[in-house]
């Protein structure tokens, strides 16, 4: 699992190199509940709000930890699909679970991600002589959608491009992001699956609960 940290790192890293670019053209942000309905679109809102919102908290002097855990449980998770990630996290085990077992592996998903988040947001300060693009070539496969994201950082000569997957529901929102070849949620279905087979579903179901 120390993987996780680093590709969450990079797509933060990803979200403020986007918010830099858009913030200086379009902050305050559109809502994603008002923006067009294609993937590429829902992707620019999505980053858009969440880097706007951060930049405003920060240049209020306000970007505490506390803050931070909040602004991020407001802008990040609601466009994070938790149920369709911790049920691919899961694996065949998604089927062994009842409703009431299936929300608590979805609330240490949650959980997961906003301990890698909230760190790495809270120290995040702003960068120069980025530019950045959101493909407009996205893969779509009925409800299910692929975005690329690049950057280039001009001072270092390097670029990035991660990979956002998408859901749509009632809404597109985000389930996985590949980062160089390697998937969040394939690294946490390899985590999940080694806690299972050493502590079996129920004991780790405890384990949860108890630190709830």
């Amino acid at each position: 699992m120390k993987f996780v940290p680093y590709i969450l790192k990079a797509f933060l890293i990803n979200l403020c190199f986007i918010g830099i670019i858009f913030a200086s053209e379009s902050c305050p942000s559109i809502s994603p509940k008002i923006a067009g309905d294609t993937p590429v679109e829902q992707v620019k809102a999505i980053t858009n709000d969440v880097v706007c919102s951060f930049i405003k908290l920060q240049s209020g002097n306000n970007g505490t930890f506390a803050s931070t855990l909040n602004l991020t449980k407001k802008k990040i998770i609601p466009y994070i699909d938790l149920e369709y990630s911790t049920e691919l996290a899961l694996a065949s085990h998604w089927s062994q679970l009842n409703s009431t077992q299936k929300k608590i592996f979805e609330r240490d998903m949650k959980n997961s991600l906003i301990n890698e988040y909230v760190g790495i947001l809270s120290d995040l300060t702003i960068w120069e002589d980025i530019s950045i693009s959101v493909n407009e070539d996205f893969n779509q496969n009925d409800n299910l959608a692929r975005v690329k994201v690049s950057l280039f950082l001009e001072e270092e000569n390097q670029g990035t491009t991660v990979i956002l997957k998408l859901i749509r529901k009632n809404r597109w929102k985000i389930y996985d992001l590949e980062y160089q070849s390697l998937s969040i949620m394939d690294i946490e279905k390899v985590g999940y699956d080694s806690k299972i087979k050493r502590q079996g579903i129920e004991k780790l179901i405890q384990k949860m609960l108890n630190k709830s």
